[in-house]
């Protein structure tokens, strides 16, 4: 009999108790199982194999037996649903649940990792929200961006020490003093629907790209783009640009089909990358190897992502960038399987390549003088607003941060004199819980000053949407850079195109950052990007414009099932490169 059968069974002894020896008769529990005696005698053998109950049954007529059952109904549920979860059946495993909701994202917690089902690797994990379009020509968070890198390619990629590699372009060279690049595409390239990638999808991409807002300053000096083959690809700059190759490896450059970035309603898009998208709803979202991807085929057959409520479970076993304790890591995973190195889990963490920080809006409806931005740079350091989230009970994973990168040269500023500061401050933030955490300790301690801080918090796109349209009018910004993998050139560009900095900082300072940061593409090559940009961030520091408050800890925890896994720039698993032994 199978284990549902015989729980609907197990469901009827549950008035005689858990833990409790009673004294009966086979024919009572008959009755009970609305049964025969002989296929009663069957059913709690078959339950004591199962370690559900005890039964002791003493010969002779009307002799009375020994009947203990060994678990609650509810844990028995969990366990079996547990089984059905791991081997990929949860329609099944929530009918164990009876369709509950807040049970089964306990259980998708619990058993998230890797798995081995009909030879085939299947990861699961879960996630907190549900996830955007996948689109890079939208404006996306970290975790979104972590999945353009799935579902896309691009021309090239760039790794952390600024060193290009080939992905769709096989090759590419840049001429006339850095103003002309060819790139040379592979052939027999397609997008998970099977259309052609060739040299004019190419052209006919870049061409729409650079007409929308997110695209127009970085590619700005951009002057004619064309396709001299089906295979080559020339674009011609207006101006010197020695890391346009790295420019181009970003996340929002990934190659995908015009007609997308024209108009697409469909959750599914098309990508060119190594897994294809075949769910995406407000429950789940569900990755699959792409086997006409161009380079080495993803190990992992399958991804599944379960979006639940994070409060369905009170040990949060698995987490995905989100670092909402400072003693325990803020991502771990936890395999499916039980193993000997289950009491000594493998450990990976990494100081995260971001900030958050405070900008001082010059531009708002009352902007602070130096004066009060000085002092206000001395009150709100990253150690104070810490300790104040800590008597909050809302630490997070992070270290304190002098500078907007980890490995850049701390800026210390001298101690400001005690200045008036208005009695009334707005400070603007986005919906993201540890900047509302650090706002609300800013809050307080501006409070001791006899300073009434308004928060106002708007959405991740609304926030740029109002500094783009020069809206942006609370004094005080609160918001966090996050680099991709292509460090470098992502790192110009939160210089470059960030709207909230330029917005923040003034007209004048707006145009020298501009004109550094376009001198700097000019003469600088792309493996040289981090050393340069460090002066230019620290000008920024130091002129009180800005005030870095926190890197992210970023870790990841998992057992032995997960084999050399790593740890992305975005907190997120490599997760094409998971293997399971067998």
């Amino acid at each position: 009999m199978s284990e549902l059968n015989l729980l609907r069974y197990y469901v009827r002894l549950q008035p005689m108790g858990v833990g409790v020896a009673v004294k009966t008769t086979l024919q009572e529990v008959a009755d009970l199982l609305f049964t025969t005696p002989r296929h009663a005698r069957s059913l709690l053998t078959q339950m004591q194999q199962a370690g559900w109950l005890q039964w002791q049954p003493k010969s002779g007529r009307n002799q009375r037996s020994q009947l203990m059952l060994n678990i609650e109904l509810a844990s028995l549920k969990e366990q079996l649903a547990t089984t059905r979860i791991r081997a990929g059946k949860y329609e099944k495993a929530l009918a164990i649940l009876d369709q509950d909701q807040n049970a089964f994202g306990r259980l998708l917690k619990n058993t998230s990792g890797a798995s081995l089902r009909a030879g085939r690797l299947h990861i699961q994990l879960t996630y907190k929200r549900p996830f955007e379009q996948i689109l890079p020509h939208h404006l996306q968070r970290s975790s979104e961006r972590f999945l353009i890198r799935q579902l896309y390619c691009c021309l090239l990629s760039c790794d952390k020490d600024g060193q290009l590699h080939p992905e769709l372009a096989h090759h590419w060279r840049s001429e006339d003093d850095d103003r002309k690049w060819t790139f040379y595409l592979r052939p027999g390239l397609t997008f998970h629907n099977g259309a052609a990638i060739d040299a004019s999808t190419i052209v006919s991409l870049f061409a729409k790209l650079s007409s929308l807002d997110l695209y127009r300053k970085e590619l700005a000096h951009l002057d004619n783009i064309v396709d001299q083959s089906p295979l080559k690809v020339v674009f011609t700059l207006k101006q010197s640009d020695r890391g346009f190759a790295g420019l181009i490896a970003g996340v929002r450059y990934a190659i995908q089909p015009v007609s997308q970035v024209n108009a697409t309603q469909s959750p599914l898009v098309i990508g060119s990358g190594p897994f294809e998208l075949v769910e995406h709803s407000e429950v789940q979202f569900k990755l699959r190897a792409f086997e006409n991807y161009f380079a080495c085929r993803a190990i992992t057959d399958q991804v599944t992502i379960w979006l639940i409520d994070e409060q369905t479970a009170a040990r949060k076993q698995i987490e995905t960038n989100q670092p909402e304790a400072s003693h325990e890591p803020c991502n771990h995973y936890v395999n499916s399987r039980k193993s000997a190195q289950e009491s000594h889990p493998q450990q990976q963490s990494r100081v995260e390549d971001g900030c958050l920080l405070l900008m001082y809006n010059q531009t708002g409806r009352n902007a602070f003088s130096p004066a009060q931005r000085r002092y206000l740079s001395g009150l709100l350091t990253p150690q104070r607003v810490q300790s104040e989230i800590a008597k909050m009970n809302g630490s997070f994973g992070s270290v304190t941060a002098h500078n907007l990168l980890p490995q850049w040269q701390a800026v210390v500023r001298p101690k400001a004199e005690k200045v008036k500061l208005p009695k009334q401050i707005d400070l603007a933030i986005y919906n993201y819980k540890v900047l509302s955490h650090c706002a609300r300790a800013i809050q307080s301690l501006l409070a001791e000053q006899g300073c009434r801080v308004t928060i106002q918090t708007y959405s991740y796109r609304g926030l740029d949407q109002k500094a783009r349209e020069g809206e942006l009018s609370e004094a005080l910004i609160l918001t966090n850079i996050s680099l991709d993998d292509n460090r470098h050139a992502s790192a110009f560009c939160n210089l470059f195109s960030n709207p909230i900095l330029h917005a923040c900082i003034g007209e004048t300072a707006s145009e020298w950052l501009d004109q550094q940061l376009i001198a700097l593409r000019a003469e600088v090559p792309l493996v040289d990007y981090l050393d340069k940009l460090e002066p230019i961030a620290s000008a920024l520091i130091n002129e009180y414009w800005i005030s870095p408050l926190f890197h992210h800890l970023q870790t990841l925890r998992f057992h032995g099932v997960l084999q050399d896994v790593a740890l992305t720039n975005w907190g997120w698993p490599d997760i094409r490169n998971v293997w399971a032994a067998e």
